[in-house]
């Protein structure tokens, strides 16, 4: 049993990560035949628990076309990327709002402000406890603590990595 289940999972992976390729492929395709009114896109994460590191950082980051990465990045990637309209519309993103575990929360929030407005309980339990209590307690934003966390080519920082890079905030977070 579960042997066959281990197998069953590993298909559904394959499956799940190839459609969200495919899927990327044809938008990021489409996004570049409208150019003239696109500047680029924006990634787009997941806001619940089960995140990758990667993601988190990544979400809701700016990149022009064919600079920046394209979902999927791993094994089950939830993240996508929406087109940035040219800035003549603005217009269409007031009001917008984006999916939460919660429920719908303003457009322009970012995974990490949107983590600062979670439990304590809850970001230890989607950072780590180390990386919640620097999150909590390290005195960065959430746009800098977005930034420690990843170092060249999108890859995740260790503790140690992102300690040589900041260590004061180490020292406030008591770490």
């Amino acid at each position: 049993d579960g042997l066959v289940a281990g197998i069953g999972n590993r298909a559904s992976t394959v499956a799940r990560t190839a459609i969200q390729h495919v899927a990327s492929t044809a938008r990021m395709q489409t996004m570049i035949e409208n150019s003239d009114i696109l500047d680029g896109y924006v990634w787009v994460s997941t806001l619940d628990g089960r995140t990758s590191q990667t993601c988190r950082s990544l979400d809701k980051k700016f990149f022009q076309f064919g600079k920046g990465p394209v979902p999927p990045i791993h094994p089950n990637c939830r993240s996508t990327m929406v087109p940035e309209l040219n800035d003549e519309f603005d217009f269409l993103r007031e009001g917008g709002t984006r999916a939460s575990k919660d429920g719908p929360v303003d457009a322009d929030l970012s995974y990490y402000e949107w983590l600062k407005t979670q439990s304590a309980e809850f970001q230890d339990s989607a950072l780590g406890p180390a990386r919640g209590q620097l999150f909590r307690n390290g005195g960065l934003s959430p746009e800098k603590f977005s930034q420690l966390n990843l170092g060249r080519n999108f890859q995740p920082m260790t503790l140690e990595e992102m300690r040589r890079l900041e260590p004061l905030a180490f020292e406030r977070a008591g770490l």
